[in-house]
């Protein structure tokens, strides 16, 4: 059995990886990157990626494989595995497997995807490799799917700008928005900073590769499964450039004549 724990220095390795991206992102707000697929199976990235999945744990995909079968398989042999795979363009995702959640305050429920526990190491891989060049155009006060940010630092600037004056907040929300993200729009928006063919290919497998729903894969142009750390990532960069084209930054004014001016 092995359990693989990072090791600080591959923690060091791949955050000089990530700030090494994320600066070079923030000082040319024009550039397109095309040398990051043989970043995604570097033995340091991926084993930072399991370390992630195996911190999430979460159930089976689809092949039924846990955690801890993982584990007793040979973390390392996995690892192994998944980079001769993607070095040799012969990793194919698998479906997600679907199931279905109570959705909180409704009688309704919401789909949940869980992909194989392999596919969320790559996709915990690609996401370690693209999240930083995506991180340096967001804005300040983007907090979703964000590192080191979450809904609680969103509810701080609230207070903070209430005890500043501020009144009114105008929310909005976009419907179904994991399942109405349309593939061809999303693609495009990540090639604004990416134009490596072997990341946009894979990027690609894993939106297409579709989910299990009482052993029928199905599969669509539009939508990113929620539950797999693919969602995550693809979510962002769509929601954030899509916000930035659309209206002024989000802010809190302090009467309802300058929230007027805001829309």
């Amino acid at each position: 059995m092995s359990a693989l724990v990072a090791s600080p220095a591959v923690q060091d390795k791949v955050q000089v990886l990530q700030r090494t991206l994320y600066r070079a992102a923030k000082a040319d707000p024009g550039r397109r990157f095309h040398a990051l697929y043989d970043k995604v199976h570097r033995r340091d990235v991926l084993e930072r990626a399991w370390f992630q999945v195996r911190r999430n744990a979460g159930a089976p995909g689809i092949d039924r494989q846990t955690i801890a079968e993982v584990e007793e398989y040979g973390v390392a042999r996995l690892l192994d595995e998944l980079a001769t795979d993607l070095r040799e363009h012969r990793y194919r995702p698998l479906p997600a497997r679907r199931v279905f959640i109570p959705k909180p305050g409704s009688s309704e429920k919401r789909p949940l995807s869980i992909p194989a526990v392999r596919d969320r190491v790559v996709q915990a891989a690609v996401k370690i490799v693209i999240e930083p060049i995506f991180e340096a155009d967001f804005q300040p006060v983007s907090f979703g799917f964000r590192p080191k940010r979450s809904a609680h630092d969103a509810l701080q600037v609230l207070i903070d700008e209430s005890w500043r004056g501020r009144r009114w907040v105008v929310e909005t929300d976009i419907a179904s928005c994991f399942e109405a993200i349309p593939y061809d729009q999303l693609m495009e928006t990540v090639k604004e900073r990416i134009c490596d063919r072997q990341i946009l290919k894979l990027l690609r497998a894993m939106l297409r590769a579709g989910v299990m729903d009482a052993g029928q894969v199905l599969s669509s142009d539009a939508g990113t499964p929620q539950g797999g750390l693919c969602a995550a990532e693809h979510n962002p960069p769509y929601e954030q450039r899509w916000f930035m084209r659309s209206v002024t930054p989000a802010v809190l004014v302090r009467t309802w004549s300058e929230a007027e001016r805001c829309t």
